[in-house]
């Protein structure tokens, strides 16, 4: 059964999802952390030393699939990961879990985290607002 639980200041007590303005501005995209390069792929355990990040559209189409640039970084590899994402005008990242500094680089950069199991595609497009 596929989980999404939401995280931070996006979840209210009555389950209803509120994201920051800046966030969603333009084009939707939402990332997925995952074990392969396509749609079908899982979500990853793990977010940042993911081997692969998919990127969804707004109707919850596949649009990007990269190597995750960061996976092989020494250190550093959640900000470096957070900052990336922003490059590529992501709003929300799913993955399994997310380590700590990475969810303070997301939070900082007004990127939403989302946790999630199961196809890449399914997860993305319920992690939609």
């Amino acid at each position: 059964m596929n989980q999404i639980k939401q995280l931070g200041p996006w979840l209210l007590a009555a389950g209803m999802v509120v994201v920051t303005a800046g966030a969603w501005a333009g084009e939707m995209r939402i990332a997925v952390a995952a074990d392969a390069a396509q749609a079908e792929a899982p979500v990853s355990a793990v977010a940042a030393r993911a081997p692969h990040i998919l990127i969804f559209d707004a109707s919850g189409a596949l649009v990007e699939s990269h190597p995750n640039p960061v996976a092989a970084n020494l250190g550093g590899a959640g900000p470096a990961l957070a900052a990336w994402l922003a490059e590529k005008s992501v709003g929300t990242l799913v993955a399994g879990e997310f380590g700590a500094k990475l969810a303070q680089a997301l939070k900082d950069r007004k990127i939403g985290a989302v946790t999630a199991s199961g196809p890449a595609a399914q997860a993305a497009k319920k992690a939609r607002p």
